[in-house]
């Protein structure tokens, strides 16, 4: 089979288009990193707060999975916002421990989430309100249909 002069890495348009998803991916993870570092946070920690914010008293099963975190690195996460007293953990359901925003918790997320909306509002300033709808509507689709 001869190769494609015009690809000569041989990737297919589909290759790209994922790989262009990852890299967006990756850029979004370092400007958020680099605009939650003053208020010592991560994007990780940040995804944290927000879903114990979404789902008060969730386990940190039940947290992992919501913020694509393993059950490891969000036992870690959470002893590092517990100790901040952002997060307070309490005997739950049976032998779950729940998981809650502290005030100071509610406030750290307020900023964290104007500054990681900033990212986003930038990123999307140069494209129409029709695209920006268009490419919220086509990421969620295609969330779904790789879920």
């Amino acid at each position: 089979m001869d190769k494609d002069v015009s690809d000569p890495t041989g990737l297919s348009s589909l290759v790209e288009f994922g790989l262009a998803l990852r890299q967006a991916q990756h850029l979004f993870a370092l400007r958020a990193d680099e605009a939650l570092r003053s208020i010592d946070l991560n994007l990780g920690l940040w995804a944290v707060l927000r879903e114990a914010a979404r789902m008060p008293g969730a386990s940190a099963s039940e947290l992992a999975r919501a913020s694509f975190h393993t059950p490891q690195t969000l036992g870690g996460l959470l002893q590092r916002l517990e100790s901040r007293g952002l997060v307070a953990r309490s005997a739950g359901r049976g032998r779950i421990v729940e998981n809650h925003l502290t005030e100071a918790g509610w406030v750290v997320l307020r900023q964290a989430t104007e500054r990681v909306e900033s990212i986003i509002a930038a990123a999307l300033d140069g494209f129409s309100e029709n695209d920006r709808e268009a490419f919220n509507r086509l990421a969620v689709d295609l969330v779904a249909a790789l879920g």
